[in-house]
């Protein structure tokens, strides 16, 4: 089942659209030793980079057909991911699950380690965004229908699939309001010509949906779907393994989470963390999860050296998160393990969500609501729109306009217990509001993938 999108474009703009594809692979290749070197220091930091380097060139074994070709860039894309997954799975579906990064690719490993065992699951790292590549890719699988997670769009990976009447659909669609202005002003607007090589857009935000309108897309080819990350798995191991460390060890104060932050936030944070220490009392206990492997260690020496006791959770917990003889809270204790949100969220009263105090568009606020933590944020929320402006709405989410607003405001909460309960008491219900987004785009997706693919 392909739709002609032939149909979806002038001449004019097929020949642009041509054109510009062709610059673009020519600019690419170009760039492919900068790639390589990129990719080769990544990997002195993060091995797994370098794993199954050949994939990245088209070469993902063994050989399979008619599976489901997913890609989900990173971390974030994987999880969003995971509930449509999990679905098509239980249908009968196998999976080819690509990724850019370790991150994501390790998050597959997590998720599906007894998939990917018998072989229902095939994880890899997506091939090059080179013409070559992906078209020795799709030959050698020969995927029914292809999912691109998130606000990914790559042009070789589109146009290559219409050459072999692949139909691609962008699912969990979140094409935010700066990508949109990037994707318009770049060389005309002529990379918005590339959205419509998707069949369709499955979208969770009526504001995402009208800028893939913007960009071309056909109508009847949008449809709102809603979020996926409500559908998500709780790790309920960790949720209990989080209440027994608090019941067998109290953390005596309120526990305030810092999660996803990034370094050009760091300061911020650091500020704020003297200042809950200066005018709370007893203090609130701090649990801080920088967003890259590489700030773990970084973080908790920048606190120590401004005079915190601040510890690793690796230091001071065991791997099944059980507490030592001995063991006392630190200050902060910082997260440096990935996979284990669910654990570190269930230890907070209230969490911050990063990448909101720099210029950066936010991370998940979805996981900590679900667990029904209130969340605050920085100013930069435009990666995040939905559902953070009906988070605000509902009351289960703040926003401020800087630090020095937030500090504030977090003194305020911490130093009352009635208005943390209070703000903790907005966030019931919010989270099942809004679930059901996998279920309905599994239905969506139906007749391609039962339509006859022989």
């Amino acid at each position: 089942m392909y739709l002609d999108l032939t149909p979806r474009y002038t001449r004019r703009e097929r020949w642009r659209l041509r054109g510009v594809y062709v610059v673009y692979q020519i600019a690419i290749h170009l760039l492919l030793p900068v790639f390589l070197v990129i990719l080769a220091l990544r990997t002195r930091k993060e091995p797994l980079y370098g794993a199954q380097w050949w994939n990245r060139f088209g070469f993902i074994g063994p050989r399979t057909q008619g599976r489901v070709f997913i890609f989900a860039a990173s971390l974030g894309e994987t999880r969003a991911a995971t509930p449509v997954i999990a679905r098509l799975l239980a249908r009968g579906e196998t999976i080819l699950l690509t990724h850019s990064s370790a991150a994501g690719l390790a998050e597959a490993r997590r998720a599906f380690p007894s998939e990917i065992a018998d072989g229902r699951v095939v994880s890899a790292y997506v091939p090059f965004d080179m013409f070559w590549a992906l078209s020795l890719f799709y030959h050698r699988h020969r995927p029914k229908l292809g999912l691109v997670v998130e606000a990914e769009l790559w042009p070789a990976m589109l146009v290559q699939a219409a050459r072999v009447k692949l139909p691609m659909f962008q699912i969990n669609g979140n094409y935010t309001e700066r990508g949109f202005t990037r994707d318009s002003k770049k060389l005309g607007g002529a990379r918005l010509l590339f959205w419509r090589l998707y069949q369709g857009i499955l979208t969770k935000s009526p504001e995402r949906a009208e800028r893939y309108l913007a960009a071309g897309m056909p109508p009847e080819s949008v449809q709102l779907v809603g979020e996926l990350k409500f559908d998500q798995q709780q790790k309920e191991p960790q949720i209990e393994a989080a209440k027994a460390l608090l019941a067998t060890h109290p953390a005596g104060a309120p526990v305030f989470g810092i999660a996803s932050s990034i370094e050009g936030e760091e300061a911020a944070l650091l500020a704020i963390v003297a200042q809950l220490r200066g005018e709370v009392s007893p203090a609130p206990r701090i649990v801080w999860v920088p967003r890259s492997p590489q700030r773990f260690e970084a973080v908790c020496t920048l606190l120590q050296e401004a005079g915190v006791d601040a510890r690793l959770r690796s230091a001071v917990l065991a791997a099944d998160f059980t507490a030592p003889d001995g063991f006392t809270w630190p200050e902060v204790l910082v997260g440096d393990s990935i996979g284990e949100m669910d654990f570190y969220y269930s230890l907070c009263d209230l969490m911050f969500v990063g990448a909101t105090l720099y210029p950066m568009g936010g991370h998940n606020i979805i996981e900590p609501l679900a667990l029904n933590k209130p969340v605050v944020t920085g100013p930069s929320i435009h990666g995040i729109l939905y559902p953070a402006l009906e988070a605000i709405e509902a009351g289960a989410l703040r926003k401020y306009e800087n630090e020095q607003e937030m500090g504030k405001d977090l003194v305020s909460l911490f130093s009352d217990v009635e208005k943390l309960q209070g703000f903790a008491a907005k966030t019931g219900g919010f989270h099942g509001q809004h679930k059901g987004a996998a279920d309905r785009t599994v239905s969506t997706l139906a007749p391609y993938l039962e339509a006859d693919h022989g």
